[in-house]
């Protein structure tokens, strides 16, 4: 995608990428692995093995 070239050669902050490409219509990992959770394509050991879910938990 340019857009995203072009942030990211002008050493744009993680932040406005991020945000760039969640208008987009990315997804991020995090979200995509609770959908597979809901869906029951994965448990939630799995993807937090492979992902840090901690921000999203209840405290």
């Amino acid at each position: 995608d340019s857009d995203m070239d072009s942030l990211i050669a002008r050493r744009a902050h993680l932040d406005e990428l991020r945000k760039m490409a969640l208008d987009k219509g990315f997804t991020t990992l995090a979200d995509d692995g609770v959908r597979r959770i809901l869906e029951g394509y994965t448990s939630i050991d799995e993807v937090m093995r492979v992902i840090d879910l901690t921000s999203r938990l209840p405290q």
